[in-house]
């Protein structure tokens, strides 16, 4: 339908989200994938296709402002629930290409806001909080990063938990120049305030909205959790009752000031209250949707397997839950009392919160906060299209791009309403009930699939098959890996293949005799395109390059002998291990971080711990054990990597 042909839809009842409000009995022609005309059914001269939803309401197409996503099944989930419009919170390279690619109209999914990887600072570990993070220590780095990202196409940049002052402050003079959004977590040390003094324009999941806000002896208290401690996502404290209740004893008059500096200023928050609500609450395990969702994520699920909680008593959980449900109710009337701008978010992939239909949860829960059915409506369609600065989406008016939601309810009574769509209509296109169906059914065949071995290149001339594998992550199947490996005067090369359900990932590295890296090739091939980066020493010195889908490419130099990390082969680096020189501690070159974020590769070390060689660098630290003639397991966090023989030579 996303064609000159106009196309005529006949709309019981439109949502307009213009100055003409509620329209009854209304034409809405479509065109090119826009508007091109609404009007009563009796002025309207009908040519064309017909789409007759006289049965039905029609508004714009809703928006998730915090996701994740991962792959189609995950942009494919959120058409099929009525969401044209996400905002994702974790970019990586092929979220630029998606973005062309959906506006070009070459792929169906919803239109595409991304952010940049999270920049974040070093924790206690001397890590990010996540892998894959851009670590952000000054100014200096602060600048670098966000006019690098700027020039690639990002739309907002990420700031997150332990960012230092100075380096969100240098982020935030970055965000100026460049004109970037700096929005994401509030920094641990940091109050809001302070952070928005700091340039900070955004915040997610109304996180450390009560640090400086709090009665005096509540601040006491939280200030000497910080002191023990304390801290988001790493160990015990961050969800017990104890620490909750203490967050919890909030001044009314202290975040009533917050809240009304946040509307003069126009400074957003992201609620995302469904995020604690389900990791905190009850987990579901026989919920339908599970088979929508990727079987090793839904297993990270579990209160055994995932860090934040598995700490915590059945009791406990229950009772952190309903001091933070009704710290953050508290704290969201205030921001609705004051005006504060407010998006609509989930944060999928936690627990329990699923791509699309968990918008419609998040919307029940904020009614809890005294916003009305309406209110949530506009907030989730005009308001975040005005966020973006989209102007042709967000409305049912000629010129907007045709995304829509056909309901059968009345969504400005009850947002309920919003939940299974009758119809979406993405661009232009139509997706009536029995094709939205049928985008469940095929999300449900994506995440499920298995790692196609026969992906997987034959061993080349010359080299020895050292062995097939089968990986595991969570006790369940979600890779196969083929080694092989060469030696030739003193080098070995080692190329490890490892194929998902994403695509195909080739590490061909090669050691001397001391186990140091002479060169490494890595390839990441998936639908959208190819990340590639490649290692050569010269001398004192290794020269890295890549080029990424996204269009980006990067010259760095960093110091010589290093031995290979995790990412340049789990086999070399065992067997560089054996190789080396003991010293306690050797220099280890690793491209995660920076091949995910477009920055330069910063060395990290390895050292053994027992029977297991810990790899740290700046967003993780890694375990390894075992060995490639029996299994070996790669550990880090939420992620639990199991090679197993599938078979010998």
């Amino acid at each position: 339908m996303n064609d000159a042909t106009p196309t005529t839809i006949l709309a019981g009842t439109v949502l307009s989200m213009t100055d003409r409000g509620v329209l009854r009995d209304q034409a809405i022609t479509v065109a090119d994938g826009r508007i091109t005309r609404v009007a009563p059914r009796a002025e309207h001269e009908i040519t064309g296709p017909v789409v007759d939803w006289r049965d039905r309401t029609i508004l714009p197409g809703l928006a998730d402002c915090h996701v994740h996503v991962e792959d189609r099944a995950d942009m494919l989930g959120y058409l099929a629930h009525g969401v044209t419009l996400v905002r994702n919170m974790r970019g990586k390279p092929w979220h630029l290409d998606w973005r062309r690619r959906v506006a070009e109209g070459a792929e169906l999914g919803p239109y595409l806001v991304t952010s940049t990887a999270m920049a974040d600072g070093r924790g206690a570990p001397g890590t990010t909080v996540w892998p894959d993070s851009a670590q952000i220590t000054d100014r200096a780095s602060a600048h670098a990063a966000v006019h690098r990202w700027a020039g690639l196409g990002y739309q907002q940049v990420k700031a997150y938990q332990w960012l230092s002052a100075e380096a969100l402050e240098g982020l935030g003079e970055a965000c100026r120049d460049t004109g970037l959004p700096l929005v994401g977590h509030c920094p641990q040390e940091l109050t809001v305030h302070q952070a928005i003094d700091r340039g900070q324009t955004g915040f997610e999941h109304l996180n450390n909205y009560e640090y400086g806000s709090l009665r005096p002896a509540a601040q006491e208290r939280l200030d000497a959790f910080f002191a023990q401690g304390f801290s988001y996502g790493r160990g015990r404290n961050r969800f017990s009752p104890e620490a909750a209740k203490a967050a919890s004893d909030i001044d009314e008059h202290k975040i009533a000031a917050l809240a009304q500096r946040m509307a003069a200023e126009n400074i957003t928050s992201c609620p995302t209250l469904i995020v604690l609500d389900r990791l905190l609450g009850h987990r579901d395990f026989s919920d339908p949707r599970l088979r929508l969702t990727d079987p090793v994520l839904a297993r990270t699920w579990r209160s055994e397997n995932d860090f934040r909680i598995m700490a915590l008593t059945p009791d406990e959980l229950q009772g952190t839950a309903d001091l933070f449900h009704e710290r953050s109710r508290r704290v969201l009337a205030a921001l609705r009392d004051a005006g504060a701008p407010v998006l609509v978010g989930t944060d999928t992939h936690n627990a329990f919160v699923f791509h699309g239909s968990s918008l419609v949860e998040e919307l029940e829960l904020m009614t809890g906060a005294g916003y009305t059915s309406a209110e949530l409506v506009r907030l989730a369609t005009r308001g975040a299209a005005d966020y973006f600065g989209l102007t042709d989406r967000g409305r049912v008016d000629a010129g907007f791009v045709a995304d829509l939601v056909a309901v059968t309810g009345d969504p400005l009574a009850s947002v309920t309403a919003l939940k299974d769509p009758a119809a979406v209509v993405v661009g232009g296109t139509v997706l009536e009930r029995p094709r939205l169906d049928a985008l469940l059914d095929e999300v449900e065949t994506l995440v499920h699939a298995e790692p196609d071995r026969a992906r997987l290149r034959p061993v080349p001339s010359g080299e020895r098959l050292v062995g097939e594998y089968e990986r595991t992550s969570f006790g369940r199947t979600d890779a196969a890996t083929r080694i092989s490996s060469h030696s030739d005067g003193g080098a070995t090369t080692w190329r490890e293949q490892i194929a998902t359900r994403h695509g195909v990932e080739t590490r061909t590295t090669v050691i001397d005799a001391s186990g140091y890296l002479v060169s490494a090739d890595i390839e990441r091939r998936r639908a959208e395109g190819a990340d590639v980066a490649t290692v050569r020493r010269d001398g004192d010195r290794y020269a890295v390059h890549w080029s990424t889908l996204d269009g980006a490419e990067l010259d760095a130099e960093v110091p010589a002998p290093l031995l290979p990390g995790v990412d340049l082969g789990v086999a070399a680096l065992l067997a560089a291990a054996r190789l080396a020189p003991d010293q306690g501690r050797w220099p280890v070159l690793s491209l995660g971080a920076g091949l995910a974020n477009a920055l330069p590769p910063v060395p990290g070390t390895l050292e053994r711990d027992g029977d297991e060689l810990v790899q740290r660098t700046t967003d993780a630290i890694v375990r390894i054990a075992g060995d490639v003639a029996g299994e070996y397991t790669v550990q880090a966090p939420m992620t639990q990597l199991v090679h197993r023989r599938a078979f010998r030579p």
